[in-house]
């Protein structure tokens, strides 16, 4: 097969969990198939993501020069309100990114083209090529949660319209694809109310499980982590929830405790936190392997967010003993108690890193269980083999 995949950025390096997942897949699909990719230039590492890319014998077309995606601010907000748009679709509707795709279809023979979310669906092309719609999240659920969060009049109403605007997107947009897929059944659920019967594929969140591995050698005694983007409100607000409301409990049944926030582009908000006791800002770091192997427990205290959260399926791998929020965990089929732990309450959020903290037999129980778990349903390898088949399906039925 000859797949044409478009993508809003460059997926390495692996800076957050939408890189991941897309870098992981292209690596499966290409494997057995002839990957076109178009990716907007976006960063200063993108030209090294592009040869990382081209290792795996994907052919890459980097749109370079483009103009510079206008940032999250008051001002895009207000005018993706005005035009009742999605945000990130306004930030990437660049004529240069069109122009190319619309090329590449004219001149080359592809059997099916798969677009990366929103970001890439509102360039879809009229043509009798299979098309593929991937959805990490369900992005109208997150703007809901921000707006029930915030208590700005004005950015409430903000929220309140991007939701609408992605709820629009969802209703009339993804029924034009082929295929849709999702991370999850609980996301597929709210596409299956729009698109066809039979349109909706899980492809769920991997992890690589041979990188991914145990080891405990340089375990801390009483570690805590979070992984992610910084410059990310879910995040920012996941890791200051968690240093204003369950830290301290924790901090008055293990004083020596230890609270890393690991990602990049830590916001000033989050920056502040390091001023704390017990609580460590890194920003970026190279590789966040050594910061799983050193946590004793890993913590996702997420209350905003949609999808499925790859740093758990990594955490899992490592063998690593997890309490999460319901939100954190949404989409993951894991037994609580018995692969993870799920806390809303900031106490029993607490008491659960409190009782794993404490108890090392039950943190490896807990680890063991989690990691059989990511073997067994979460390897990208048979993910990926998901998606190809699909594909397949796709092709020989247009």
């Amino acid at each position: 097969m000859k797949i044409l995949f478009l993508s809003p950025t460059v997926p390495f390096p692996l800076t957050d969990g939408g890189r991941i997942r897309v870098f992981n897949l292209l690596k499966q699909i290409a494997a057995k198939s002839d990957v076109t990719l178009l990716v907007l230039e976006t960063q200063p590492t993108d030209a090294d993501g592009v040869a990382e890319l081209q290792q795996f014998g994907i052919q890459v077309h980097l749109i370079r020069n483009a103009p510079t995606l206008p940032r999250v601010s008051f001002g895009t907000l207000a005018n993706a309100v005005l035009k009742q748009q999605p945000i990130t679709v306004a930030r990437y509707a660049l004529p240069a990114y069109r122009q190319k795709l619309r090329e590449l279809v004219a001149t080359e023979d592809f059997d099916l083209v798969h677009y990366e979310m929103f970001h890439t669906a509102q360039f879809r092309m009229e043509t009798d090529l299979p098309s593929v719609l991937s959805q990490q999240n369900v992005d109208s659920a997150i703007w809901r949660r921000l707006c029930g969060e915030t208590t700005h009049p004005f950015y409430k109403f903000a929220y309140w319209t991007q939701q609408l605007a992605f709820q629009r997107y969802e209703r009339v947009l993804s029924p034009k694809f082929d295929a849709v897929t999702c991370t999850s059944a609980i996301d597929a659920a709210v596409f299956q109310r729009h698109c066809q019967e039979g349109a909706i594929e899980v492809i769920p969140n991997g992890v690589d499980v041979t990188h991914y591995q145990p080891d405990f050698t340089s375990e801390a005694p009483a570690h805590l982590i979070y992984i992610g983007s910084m410059d990310w409100y879910p995040n920012e607000d996941a890791v200051a929830f968690f240093a204003d409301e369950v830290l301290p409990s924790i901090q008055d049944k293990v004083p020596d405790v230890q609270f890393s926030i690991v990602g990049g582009n830590p916001s000033a908000r989050v920056q502040k936190l390091g001023a704390r006791a017990g609580v460590v800002v890194t920003g970026r770091v190279p590789e966040i392997k050594p910061y799983f192997a050193e946590a004793t427990v890993f913590v996702v205290p997420l209350r905003i967010g949609s999808g499925t959260r790859l740093k758990i399926l990594e955490a899992l791998a490592m063998g690593k003993a997890i309490v999460s929020t319901t939100v954190g965990a949404e989409g993951l089929d894991l037994k609580d108690g018995e692969e993870i732990f799920i806390a809303d309450e900031p106490a029993i959020f607490a008491d659960a890193v409190t009782r794993l903290l404490t108890d090392a037999s039950l943190r490896r129980r807990i680890g063991k269980s989690g990691r059989a778990r990511v073997e067994k349903d979460y390897d990208w390898r048979s993910i990926g083999a998901k998606l190809h088949t699909l594909y397949e399906s796709l092709i020989k039925t247009n």
